[in-house]
């Protein structure tokens, strides 16, 4: 078994990107760029299959487990869903949380809304999902935790609509593991929900949960002031925003994503969850994996939904 620690490796059908691991390859693999580092364990070897490596043999077996557990929920169905249909607020699933979310005005349903999708773990990966299903799965990206919010909040009567701003890789970089940052762009486009109230648009960006926003906290001092993360009447939110020193409210609101939330990704499912390492070890998204495989941990050694 081989796992790729840094660097690309490239073959006839794709590419390998750090964190992917791999047994056996049917085409020719090839180094893009200076060199490549690579992990590898026989798992023939002799002293490996001695009985005193048999636990190491048996976690092991159970970290491939739940990596292909992880993997295959990460991996999109075949037959994609039209982006028109994303952003579907007459959904029965979306109806029903926006009904537990409305509430008695229009500034307290935005809240109520943007905190239940603020809460939801960041996760990288595939953005052409429809909002209920973002909503079923509990964790989403910039685009798709927009898409939800702004589903959400259409069904509450407000009116909401999509917004972006440049987003340079040296802030979004702080939430990927260190070996992936050589290959990304240098900017990226960041998307996030908007709500009008009082009449005027307000920057209203749920993606990073509080966990997540910690990670930038960590290396970016200063910004303590993002937590707790709420919006209201004339108090916008947008760590991007912040961060760069513009105006929360001098934003351009579309009604969809459709085009960019289309685009297929250059990326796939085993790399998604390469990149989520990091987060997941901030957000406690892993511990539903370990819950999977130890049903022990379940009930009173569970805290908050985290693994005691």
């Amino acid at each position: 078994m081989c796992i790729l620690l840094q660097g690309v490796l490239t073959h006839d059908q794709g590419w390998l990107s750090p964190g992917c691991h791999f047994s056996k390859i049917a085409h020719p693999l090839h180094v893009k760029g200076p060199q490549a580092l690579i992990w590898m364990l026989d798992m023939a070897d002799a002293d490996w299959l001695k009985p005193a490596n048999a636990q190491l043999r048996a976690a092991l077996d159970g970290a491939l487990q739940s990596c292909g557990r992880a993997i295959a929920g990460a991996t999109p169905p075949n037959d994609l869903p039209d982006p028109e249909t994303l952003c579907d607020v007459n959904h029965p699933a979306i109806r029903r949380r926006a009904a537990r979310l409305l509430r008695t005005t229009e500034e307290a349903t935005a809240q109520a809304v943007f905190a239940f999708v603020q809460a939801m773990p960041y996760r990288f990966g595939n953005w052409q999902e429809r909002a209920s299903d973002t909503l079923a799965r509990g964790s989403g990206m910039c685009t798709t935790k927009a898409n939800l919010q702004v589903a959400l909040m259409r069904a509450c009567g407000l009116e909401a609509g999509f917004a972006e701003v440049p987003m340079e890789m040296s802030v979004l970089g702080k939430l990927m593991p260190d070996a992936w940052l050589p290959m990304m762009r240098p900017t990226v486009r960041h998307y996030f929900g908007a709500v009008k109230l009082g009449g005027r648009w307000h920057a209203a960006d749920s993606s990073y949960n509080d966990d997540s926003m910690r990670i930038y906290l960590e290396q970016i001092p200063g910004f303590d002031y993002l937590l707790p993360a709420r919006i209201g009447t004339g108090t916008p939110y947008s760590p991007a925003h912040s961060h760069d020193g513009l105006d929360m409210f001098d934003i351009a609101v579309v009604p969809h994503l459709n085009d960019e939330m289309s685009k297929k990704s250059r990326f796939s499912p085993m790399q998604f969850e390469a990149l989520n390492t990091r987060l997941d070890r901030a957000q406690g998204c892993w511990q539903k994996w370990v819950a999977a495989d130890h049903p022990d941990l379940q009930g009173d050694e569970q805290q908050g939904g985290r693994v005691a």
